[in-house]
């Protein structure tokens, strides 16, 4: 028992850091037109440039990346994971307290943008090294299910952040204007950075890591590795993660804009659409967490996942733009439930692509990819609908990168069989049989 409580205590340590994260990008998303007239409101295009400012940060989430990685590799997971949070706490506490652009003009979102970029180089080195350690934590059976924990806390912050959307959509515009938008951001630094500290300060280092370092087979430069010899799961990662981020940022973060600026529905149910459909996910991600480990497979829930946005996004964005309420939440939750395929499944796939010594490099694929094709999701998705005039225009983008997803799994070899994590390179004994 003592042993079953120390290992969900280490879970708990390690997700709480996501939580922050992506409460706050959800939270950023839900509450984009308030601080689109509030912060940008001496610029015209103000609901583009505030989701830019969003995509900003994640230009610098490779390269948190890039740093923590190296030394997560060289020092250990947890090391890296005490420091991360704290850049992603700040940043969240720092926008809610950013002056309007009334109060000092130009300045104002020129802070948000550095709290931004603050936020992307934080959330860079934290979700590589927070899946890192949970894989590694799994041991041989259950690394997709304790992966897919990670995801469940991620999805419940969203979940906060949209209700929290929810509740301040009914307050007075007056109210919401001026400090409603700011008080999730300022309250969720406040209480989610102690929590965090204290959770991290007790958690125990990876067995794989430990067994790695007594080896003495750290390498020098991990990340060397990661774009030379194991090119491949490199390239097919950064594709791979396409799909699972560009439907994460606009399922999840821009859909209440989008359905408030393209429909007839009111913002309360926009924002309990949205509730629904993360409530969907977070539902279905540890089940088909825990169903791939049984069935020491990846690769057909990854698949299943990119092939349905690539059929089902455009006839179901074009039937929520014919349809009432009711019939919009089930076409919502409907197309959220195959992200839970990707959810519950992509973090073990892609942690067992690398060996032990570049595990924590191995993400930096990943976070290129969320930098390029996910950050900017919302304001491309804005953009798309400015030039085309045409609400179903973000459906082209879903499209797309479900293709080169799609392509990328059925190429990605299947390491849902590995008793063990690799301490080599699984693509390099491939190519020299």
């Amino acid at each position: 028992m003592a042993y079953i409580n120390r290992v969900w205590r280490n879970i708990a340590a390690a997700s709480i850091g996501n939580v922050l994260e992506w409460y706050d990008f959800g939270v950023y998303g839900y509450m984009a037109i308030p601080i689109s007239k509030v912060i940008f409101s001496g610029f015209g295009a103000s609901l583009f440039l505030t989701f830019l400012a969003f995509g900003i940060g994640f230009i610098f989430r490779p390269l948190g990346s890039i740093v923590f990685s190296h030394y997560g590799d060289k020092i250990g997971r947890k090391d890296m994971l005490l420091i991360t949070f704290w850049l992603m706490g700040i940043a969240t506490l720092l926008t809610g307290l950013t002056p309007a652009y009334s109060t000092i003009g130009i300045l104002a979102p020129l802070l948000l943008t550095i709290f931004r970029i603050i936020q992307g180089f934080g959330a860079g080195g934290e979700w590589g090294g927070v899946g890192t350690y949970l894989a590694e934590l799994g041991g041989s059976s259950k690394r997709a299910f304790y992966s897919s924990i990670q995801q469940f806390f991620i999805l419940m912050s969203l979940l906060a952040g949209s209700l929290t959307g929810l509740a301040l959509s009914y307050t007075p515009t007056s109210f919401l204007y001026s400090i409603g938008w700011r008080l999730p951001f300022i309250i969720g630094g406040l209480i989610l950075l102690p929590i965090a500290f204290i959770l991290r300060r007790r958690m125990d280092e990876t067995t794989p890591f430990i067994s790695v370092k007594e080896k003495k087979e750290i390498l020098k430069y991990p990340i060397k590795g990661v774009f030379t010899k194991d090119w491949k799961p490199t390239l097919l990662i950064f594709l791979g993660t396409m799909i699972w981020t560009v439907s994460f940022y606009i399922m999840l973060t821009y859909l209440p804009t989008y359905l408030k600026t393209t429909t007839h529905l009111l913002s309360t149910q926009t924002f309990l659409i949205t509730s629904i459909g993360i409530t969907v996910i977070m539902v279905f991600v540890p089940i088909f967490g825990k169903l791939s480990d049984r069935m020491h497979n990846r690769k057909i829930f990854a698949i299943t996942g990119s092939a349905a946005f690539l059929i089902l996004t455009y006839p179901i964005f074009y039937l929520m733009h014919q349809a009432g309420f009711i019939e919009v939440t089930l076409l919502v939750a409907f197309l959220d439930f195959f992200i839970a395929f990707l959810s519950g499944t992509l973090l073990a796939f892609f942690a067992e692509s690398f060996p032990t010594n570049e595990r924590y490099s191995g993400f930096i694929p990943y976070n290129l990819s969320v930098a390029i094709f996910g950050g900017f999701a919302p304001s491309i998705a804005v953009e798309l609908i400015n030039l085309t005039k045409n609400p179903l225009s973000p459906t082209y983008y879903l499209m797309v990168a479900a293709v080169a997803s799609l392509i990328s799994f059925i190429l990605m070899k299947e390491t849902g069989q590995l008793q063990e994590l690799p301490e080599k390179s699984i693509y390099q004994k491939e190519e020299t049989i």
